[in-house]
């Protein structure tokens, strides 16, 4: 008899915050909670753009001392959507987010119920989303938000320099479609939790790209964008709300890492809010679709879900050395290094520098512009971090009947999930992003290479995530092991 017990939930984040948009669509934290013995898991999965470090590691304490949950049982998971919550307003608004989640916690774990979990495990290929990152040989590493073109296959590609983040920079040496054919992370998932009747009780889903659609406007020339901007889950909640709609239940949607992965989105003709959400509509509809024929079409019964195990990690990493030294540097001479950086951009473009050692300047003008506010604003290091050149990060992983869920922080890269899925075996290993804290884009030794924005937009050097990975590998294999 199956000994395990679970409970689906979600709270609307309307009221926790005071708003600078209209709402087109209610913003959520959906929960899932799961009990086997004495293991408990709270999944809390969040419509919002970024958290610091500091506020998620408050959010689980004062969750588990008001719930009975172990601290490290507790997952907070972003959902990277764009039309939300940035890191600042979180914090303003964290105090009054626990609040509103600690009853509805407790309710969950008055409320669950025994199951039966079916899932079905889906591959996408390159269906529905692309690596928006790719080396041009003679310029470097450039990457595509928006605007991406498609070959009659439905390929990515394009030779137009002015969306590869180049700024008013031009070569001119792109005279034919480059293609974006890296790797992708093409493995989507389904599980749907039945009670002893047969009614579906809730489910989850995960996959991997942005959910960037709701705010595609804001990258075209139009005039009063300003005035579009809408509160809107994105298509990852409407690929949620599809799932509802067809199985029951509430559904919550985990987002694989997709620093370097975008969606097959549109670009002609969404001028405004309106045609923006309505692609979201379509994607959303788009995977969830292909979720659910996954789903009918073959799933199985998990044999082993009463099989329950959580742990999160701490592994503490390197920083860069150029990045500034305390918050008072990071506002107070942010500027003048702009400035410098910038100068020698400009420079570099009229005196003879080939495209590639322009690109590098201009990669390094961004460095420097996005150094400070990734301290002060995106990841909310503090002054003790930036002194030691060292953060500390906690890794959630969940051993849930025969898959592994590991959570990485920041904006992961596809390499990254690679390299989880082949280092850990005798279980199916599922990447999750941006868990217990945003942390930027985890760059790599290879993408620091190549440069591009995963380079600019990242606090990470050479020996980050190899570090990273070295400890975590350690560290699950014990967890895997001991019994």
């Amino acid at each position: 008899m199956n000994k395990s017990l679970c409970s689906f939930g979600r709270v609307s984040l309307k009221g926790t915050f005071t708003p600078k948009w209209e709402f087109a669509t209610e913003l959520y934290v959906r929960l899932f909670y799961l009990k086997s013995g004495d293991e408990q898991l709270l999944f809390c999965a969040f419509d919002t753009l970024g958290t610091w470090a500091s506020d998620t590691r408050k959010f689980r304490k004062e969750i588990s001392a008001a719930c009975g949950i172990p601290e490290k049982s507790i997952v907070y998971h972003e959902l990277q959507v764009h039309a939300s919550l940035g890191a600042v307003y979180m914090h303003s608004a964290m105090d009054n987010i626990i609040k509103a989640v600690i009853p509805a916690v407790n309710a969950l774990k008055a409320n669950a119920k025994p199951f039966t979990c079916e899932v079905t495990e889906a591959y996408f290929g390159d269906s529905f989303t692309f690596n928006r990152e790719q080396y041009i040989e003679g310029i470097g590493g450039v990457t595509v938000w928006t605007g991406m073109g498609f070959d009659s296959e439905n390929r990515p590609c394009t030779n137009n320099e002015a969306i590869m983040l180049l700024q008013d920079y031009r070569p001119g040496i792109v005279d034919k479609p480059v293609y974006f054919d890296n790797n992708n992370d093409p493995y989507a998932y389904l599980f749907v939790f039945r009670d002893d009747n047969g009614k579906v009780i809730g489910s989850f889903s995960r996959f991997a790209a942005h959910p960037d659609v709701g705010v595609l406007f804001e990258l075209r020339p139009i005039e009063g964008k300003s005035a579009m901007y809408h509160y809107d889950f994105d298509w990852t909640g409407y690929l949620s709300t599809n799932i509802e709609n067809a199985l029951g239940g509430i559904s919550l949607y985990m987002n694989g890492p997709c620093g370097d992965l975008s969606t097959k989105k549109g670009y002609d003709g969404i001028d405004d809010f309106e045609a923006s959400d309505a692609e979201c509509k379509r994607i959303g509809k788009m995977i969830s679709d292909a979720l659910l024929e996954s789903y009918n079409k073959s799933h199985r019964v998990m044999e082993t879900s009463d099989i329950l195990k959580s742990e999160t990690f701490t592994v503490i990493v390197p920083m860069r050395d150029d990045m500034p030294t305390s918050n008072d540097d990071a506002r107070t001479n942010s500027d003048e290094k702009i400035k410098r950086a910038r100068q020698v951009f400009d420079e570099a473009k009229v005196n003879g520098s080939t495209p590639a050692q322009v690109k590098r300047t201009i990669d390094d003008y961004l460095k420097a512009f996005y150094n400070g506010i990734m301290v002060y604003d995106i990841c909310g290091f503090d002054d003790e971090t930036l002194a030691k050149r060292m953060v500390n990060i906690d890794i959630p992983c969940i051993k849930f009947g025969d898959y592994l869920f590991i959570g990485m922080p920041g904006e992961s890269l596809t390499e990254t999930a690679t390299w989880l899925r082949s280092a850990f075996t005798g279980c199916k290993t599922i990447p999750i992003d941006q868990c217990d804290g945003y942390y930027s884009y985890m760059a790599t030794p290879r993408t620091l290479t190549l440069g591009g924005y995963t380079y600019w937009c990242s606090w990470t050097n050479r020996q980050t995530v190899p570090a990273i990975q070295k400890q975590l590998h350690s560290l699950v294999h014990d967890f895997l092991t001991d019994k």
